[in-house]
């Protein structure tokens, strides 16, 4: 009868636990969490510094095709290049704006080796409440003798 029970159990998709994150990504996580908060208290400062040479990140969005058609603006382009796109004009953009934004995380996956990383995660970016962008974002980290920084950012929408 317990071979049963397991196996009936199995069947059903019990959910796993959750699991715990591993303590050498606590850093990368506080990383993360500061980005989240200096975008909802509209801190440009410590955005910045979140950064290893802000004006010279590679930030890139890449949009499905369902999103360049919606888009009208895009001219069909999915992953255009603007020099002016990068993580000063982002914060410049929300310091200067006046509605709530707000960046969630979700599903972070971390992968480490030394002082190199890169962290992926499902994103919702929220402007008073309201879901303006959503994808998954990928950062590609250094650790400098300050802490960990971003080097690159790339971002889907959907």
């Amino acid at each position: 009868m317990t071979r049963m029970m397991i196996a009936m159990l199995l069947a059903t998709g019990v959910p796993s636990p959750a699991r715990t994150p591993d303590p050498r990504e606590r850093d990368i996580r506080a990383l993360a969490a500061r980005f989240q908060h200096a975008i909802r208290h509209r801190d440009k400062a410590e955005f910045l510094s979140l950064f290893l040479r802000p004006e010279a990140t590679n930030w890139q969005e890449v949009m499905s095709d369902a999103a360049v058609a919606k888009d009208r603006s895009s001219k069909g382009v999915k992953a255009a290049y603007d020099a002016g796109n990068n993580p000063v004009a982002f914060i410049d953009s929300i310091v200067s704006g006046k509605g709530n934004a707000q960046e969630d995380f979700r599903n972070i996956r971390i992968h480490r080796d030394g002082d190199s990383a890169a962290m992926s995660f499902d994103y919702s970016f929220r402007m008073d409440g309201a879901e303006v962008n959503a994808g998954m974002e990928h950062w590609l980290l250094v650790r400098t003798n300050a802490g960990w920084r971003i080097v690159s950012v790339v971002w889907s929408v959907k």
